[in-house]
């Protein structure tokens, strides 16, 4: 082995201070696997981590490979074309220009070859060029090597090597990231069964995998039980299983390195048994209970004797709780839940079973009681105030200046209407209103005046009363306001007329109530 002795540099020391994100976008091998080259610890050969910061006056080699032992293999020259080596630091996509190369220093072959081994990459050998100005203000560069011709003019044909870098103000830099890439490992799927799903109760699981990540999901065969639903990039199954059941399903997971398949099967249970008809197994005879009873008698059998068992009932599955039967089988139910003078179907089952498999039932009436009745008298006696009244709460109304053939609008106020009268017969509210005229006797038309009803900020229309149009502005069927009564209001919108004389006019608005 044959590492370099690369002399000692005296430089200033620097602050470090690394821009967010290490090398900036510009870096032509960030993130790629295999760089042209890597870079080396010029004092041990060892490969430098990712992430160091470098100072300037820092030893630095370069070597084909990744390995301690790959700094003793050359890189080879690929044509005779070459007279010597250049080593440069410039802006990204001028590697290949030696006029403009930023910085540079000289290199050297192996004897009697055109290879070039360990060749010296610490930036303070950069002696040639405007290595100052790269120290001082610092930025994103290509450093490399280069096999060159015609007295160091161009470039010979086996051409240029170089990694991106990135230098701070004041010299401190670093470089594209070089560690190998781990090879991708295909999944493999460690959830081998999903977990209890039961109807109607929310679910949640996520499958797993190892191998390298992403890795995606997929349902290629059968179907999640219904009301699932899978999340391809997570594995996450979620939702509420809407039906009973059996369910089978193949879950593949696949990455770039491969897939893996997982089978899974299980069954879906139920929250109540279903409702036994017909000539289902396990039916008897419920014997009929006397008007009002509370309980009845479901004869389990021998079979189920002395034991304590789960009592259902229908139409909507209900849940009666648990009962214990005698030594005959017999279980004695509380029915007091459900409604008489209708029949339903009762049913025994054992406590725990996700089958609820039936183990005895029937149907039977429960024939409640005759309704008994007695007579109330009720009196009440309805006052009203007998109020009839309006109230236009302001009394003037200004435009203020109008230019011809303009409009402005302006609220008419307040408008209380009160009928709480003791024979009601509903009302019509309407506007009129004279002609606009001045100290001259020039005249506007009623014309210019227009009018639009509205409730009064703050007030809901009570039913039975609504709003009018044009010159009337509500109306009532026969209900009564209370002594409160109905807020109204309207936005008066004048017109000045085209021809309209110059001078201040006026208007005089009636509201009337009329009752119907």
């Amino acid at each position: 082995m044959n590492i370099k002795k690369l002399g000692s540099i005296v430089a200033a020391a620097t602050a470090v201070s690394l821009l967010a994100g290490g090398l900036s976008a510009t870096a032509a091998n960030a993130a790629t696997p295999a760089p042209q080259f890597y870079l080396m610890d010029g004092g041990d050969g060892s490969r430098l981590p990712d992430g160091k910061v470098m100072a300037w006056d820092e030893q630095v080699i370069a070597s084909p490979g990744p390995e301690f032992a790959d700094i003793d293999t050359p890189f080879l020259g690929q044509s005779n074309d070459a007279t010597s080596v250049g080593y440069f630091i410039t802006t990204p996509g001028t590697e290949n220009t030696l006029s403009s190369w930023t910085a540079t220093a000289d290199g050297g072959f192996t004897p009697g070859t055109q290879d070039i081994l360990q060749p010296n990459l610490s930036l303070s050998g950069f002696i040639g060029g405007n290595w100052a100005s790269i120290k001082a203000n610092g930025g994103d560069y290509s450093l490399g090597f280069a096999w060159v011709k015609n007295n160091g003019l161009t470039i010979a044909n086996t051409g240029v090597k170089f990694v991106s870098i990135h230098v701070n103000p004041g010299g401190t830099w670093t470089f594209a990231n070089q560690a190998p890439a781990a090879a991708e490992v295909a999944p493999v799927v460690t959830t081998t069964s999903l977990n209890a799903l039961t109807k109607d109760s929310a679910f949640s699981q996520t499958v797993v995998a190892t191998g390298t990540a992403p890795i995606t999901w997929a349902v290629t065969a059968g179907s999640l039980p219904a009301g699932l639903s899978l999340d391809a990039a997570t594995g996450a199954i979620t939702g509420t299983p809407t039906a009973a059941g059996a369910y089978s399903f193949t879950l593949t997971a696949t990455n770039g390195a491969g897939s893996d398949d997982q089978a899974f099967s299980g069954t879906v249970a139920g929250t109540a048994p279903v409702e036994p008809t017909g000539s289902d197994a396990n039916k008897v005879t419920i014997p009929a209970p006397v008007e009002g009873a509370t309980t009845v008698t479901v004869p389990a059998g021998v079979a189920n004797a002395n034991k304590t068992l789960q009592a259902w009932a229908w139409s909507e599955p209900t849940n009666l709780g648990q009962v214990t039967t005698d030594a005959n089988g017999d279980a004695t139910v509380d029915v007091s839940s459900l409604p008489s003078g209708t029949t339903h179907t009762i049913a025994l089952t054992q406590p725990g079973d996700s089958t609820f498999a039936v183990l005895a039932w029937g149907t039977v009436t429960l024939a409640g009681k005759a309704p008994a009745t007695d007579d109330v008298d009720l009196t009440a006696a309805v006052t009203a105030s007998d109020l009839w009244s309006l109230n236009a709460e302001k009394t003037q109304v200004d435009f203020g200046a109008v230019a011809r053939d303009q409009s402005t609008t302006k609220a008419l106020g307040k408008v209380t209407v009160v009928d709480d009268r003791n024979v009601l017969k509903g009302w019509d509210l309407g506007a009129s209103w004279t002609a606009f005229s001045n100290a001259s006797g020039d005249e506007i038309p009623t014309s210019a005046l227009t009018l639009a009803p509205k409730a009064y900020t703050g007030y809901t229309l009570i039913d039975g009363v609504t709003l009018g149009t044009g010159t009337k502005i509500a109306q009532s069927s026969a209900v009564s306001t209370l002594p409160t009564g109905a807020l109204f209001d309207a936005d008066l919108t004048f017109k000045a007329p085209k021809d309209a004389k110059v001078g201040e006019y006026h208007s005089t608005l009636t509201v009337t109530l009329t009752s119907k």
